[in-house]
């Protein structure tokens, strides 16, 4: 028997269609930009309420919320700051800003001290909310201060922590799911937050939230919205199911004790997070211990990091691993392994 070790699906949830609200039509058929369904505001809502952001909307994926983030608010003689380090979607989507008459940047990753300050204009800086490659938040709460210094936005693509970290109390390690933001101890003023569910959450749609006045023109002028279909209802109810689940707080709870063991396993001292990994100085090396793991009953994957030299030999963690799955996820992992690269 193989472990499956590949799923983000971090809390376990699955949503088959008996679960599921039914619905009368899969799609509306025409672009969000022209109608949004209640079904549509009233994920966006929550999301947005549970953070306290003023506004959401609902997008098809984050690349579609990312495209008119920085597809539609960005103009001539603006910045757009994009991380180094960055997930490629957010990159694919600063192009758009270029197209616009921005300048697209890149600052050093998690260097806020570096960010290109604007001759003229505002400055959007563009940051993932974790990194997986150093495994640390963005330095959230100063490259806010940057952008609001130019006038500009803090824009964080918060898809992999999304439904993980979150708001905390004391001696508390996740929080209750709600992003990197409220995680790092700040609010959503001058944040525009995007994240997919489809990790955490199992739902394949993403939302963003961020300043009303901001959002209500993205809304019928979002270059995707405008231009594409919105989530289908089944998107859209499996996200409704996930969000008032009342069980994901368990969940959490379940999925930090299976990470803790994974790193007292593997000796790991970094901040808990979902994605266990071994490192090692070259790809070639890290796949053949990605072949050792898979004899050892493991599936994993073989990440290549942005921020870091080499490659990591990664596995998902998820609440519903039982406990002896997540016993020889650990070994596995720790087999011949290199351990972390220093960051």
């Amino acid at each position: 028997m193989i472990v499956d070790a590949t799923s983000a699906l971090f809390l376990g949830l699955r949503h088959p269609a008996g679960a599921l609200r039914p619905w009368r039509s899969l799609t509306t058929g025409v672009p969000g930009a022209l109608r949004e369904v209640p079904a549509a505001r009233r994920v966006a809502a929550l999301v947005a309420d549970g953070q306290g952001a003023p506004a959401g909307l609902v997008a098809r994926s984050a690349l579609h919320a990312l495209l008119d983030v920085l597809g539609g608010l960005p103009e001539r003689g603006d910045v757009v700051a994009v991380d180094s380090a960055c997930y490629p979607v957010a990159r694919w989507a600063s192009l758009l800003s270029g197209q616009r008459g921005a300048r697209v940047v890149d600052y050093p990753h998690h260097r806020p001290d570096l960010v290109p300050e604007p001759r003229r204009g505002r400055l959007f800086v563009v940051t993932d909310g974790w990194c997986p490659g150093c495994r640390r938040a963005a330095p959230l709460a100063r490259l806010r201060e940057v952008a609001r210094a130019h006038g500009g936005s803090l824009v964080v693509d918060d898809s992999l922590a999304c439904g993980v970290l979150g708001a905390r109390r004391p001696g508390e390690a996740f929080g209750d799911g709600s992003g990197t933001p409220r995680w790092s101890g700040i609010d959503h003023r001058d944040v525009l937050w995007v994240a997919s569910l489809a990790k955490a959450y199992g739902a394949p749609l993403a939302v963003l939230t961020g300043d009303a006045d901001a959002l209500s023109r993205l809304a019928v002028r979002g270059p995707t919205r405008v231009h594409c279909g919105p989530p289908s209802a089944a998107d859209l109810a499996a996200a409704d199911r996930a969000l008032t689940d009342r069980g994901t707080g368990r969940a959490r709870l379940r999925l930090l004790r299976h990470v803790r063991r994974v790193q007292r396993a593997l000796d790991d001292t970094d901040p808990p997070f979902p994605v266990a990994d071994t490192w090692f100085p070259t790809t070639g090396l890290a796949h053949r211990h990605h072949a050792r793991v898979l004899a050892h009953g493991v599936r994993a994957v073989v990440q290549v990091p942005r921020c870091l030299p080499g490659a990591l030999v990664s596995a998902m963690i998820r609440a519903d691993h039982t406990d002896d799955d997540i016993a020889l996820i650990g070994a596995a992992l720790g087999a011949t392994g290199a351990g972390r690269a220093a960051s």
